[in-house]
């Protein structure tokens, strides 16, 4: 096995390159992560499931190293962690982040024993750093969404990633390794996963068709996902930056105010109904981050406003219409 170089590498922009093996790459965020990182000048192992296209890891080919690999097999995934002997992993995998699949039981079969075999395999590569991503649904919809607070799950979504944050950071623990995981809120930007509210309020405008929507009276905490990659690499780089940190813009915008802005974006004229969709029996009515602690640790700030934000996600919708 190859020895570690003797001496920091450094990276594009002066800091100390790091090894990073990164789970999730070809997802929204891990994309982002990708890119930021090897622009960055870090070093990026990445396992992709076998015979995945992985369209969104297409601009990236040759600057990092794609490992074929389905984190369900465990064996497979220490022997490549292993190898490879990185000196971070960032676990941003997670099957069923879809809203059909929040109270699916795969929530605990596909997800938590691949995040425990997972940190085990970099305690036992002798990874310094275990940064997994967690949610804002580990609070529910009716706890106060800070850090100290104790999860009230509404969903086996919440309720799994709950459970996996606590097994990892005892795992890690025991291993030696720094923990940190981050309660990611909402996100959106260009090249999003079909479905969600943004890019699905975006796609219906731009065909010049009217979207169905609630009253729009909730308030949720956005944000790009550009800023979003720059947190988990920040608390991936400090080497203080440990525990729990909620990773969102600080910011409560009311859902009609989002509907309306891309309305004057993509459809300016577009008469807009709201209340055609009931609000979910567990519908979270005010989502707001509370980023302070993040920011103490590593720095870390959002910088693009949702005005600005919406404004280049909706250009590059339209650029991208098929």
């Amino acid at each position: 096995m190859a020895a570690r170089p003797a001496g920091p590498r450094r990276g594009s922009r002066g800091g100390p390159a790091v090894r990073f093996f990164l789970t999730g790459a070809s997802g929204f965020v891990g994309a982002e992560v990708l890119r930021l990182a090897v622009e960055a000048g870090h070093e990026v192992v990445a396992p992709v499931r076998p015979g995945s296209a992985a369209p969104r890891l297409a601009p990236f080919a040759g600057r990092f190293s794609r490992v074929d690999l389905d984190l369900r097999d465990t064996r497979g995934l220490a022997q490549a962690v292993a190898s490879h002997r990185p000196e971070a992993v960032l676990h941003l995998a997670w099957a069923g982040v879809a809203n059909a699949a929040r109270f699916d039981r795969t929530q605990i079969a596909d997800n938590l024993d691949v995040a425990c075999a997972l940190v085990e395999a970099a305690g036992a590569a002798g990874a310094g750093a275990f940064i997994g991503l967690g949610s804002q649904g580990e609070y529910g919809a009716g706890s106060g969404m800070r850090e100290d607070v104790l999860p009230e799950p509404t969903s086996l979504y919440g309720a799994a990633k709950v459970s996996a944050l606590f097994l990892t950071r005892q795992l890690a623990a025991q291993a030696g390794m720094r923990h940190a995981w981050l309660r990611l809120f909402s996100t959106y930007g260009p090249g999003d996963n079909d479905g969600w509210l943004i890019p699905m309020l975006i796609t219906e405008m731009l065909a010049d068709r009217r979207p169905r929507t609630t009253l729009g009276t909730q308030s949720w905490d956005w944000m790009h996902v550009e800023d979003v990659a720059r947190g988990i690499l920040a608390a991936a780089t400090t080497p203080t930056a440990a525990g729990v940190f909620n990773l969102g813009s600080g910011r409560a915008v009311r859902v009609r105010d989002v509907v309306e802005r891309i309305r004057d974006l993509a459809a300016p004229g577009m008469e807009l109904v709201f209340g055609e969709v009931p609000f979910r029996p567990d519908q979270v009515m005010h989502m707001q981050a509370d980023i302070s602690r993040l920011t103490a640790a590593t720095g870390w700030a959002p910088r693009i406003p949702i005005e600005e934000g919406l404004e280049g996600t909706v250009a590059w919708y339209r650029r991208h219409r098929t």
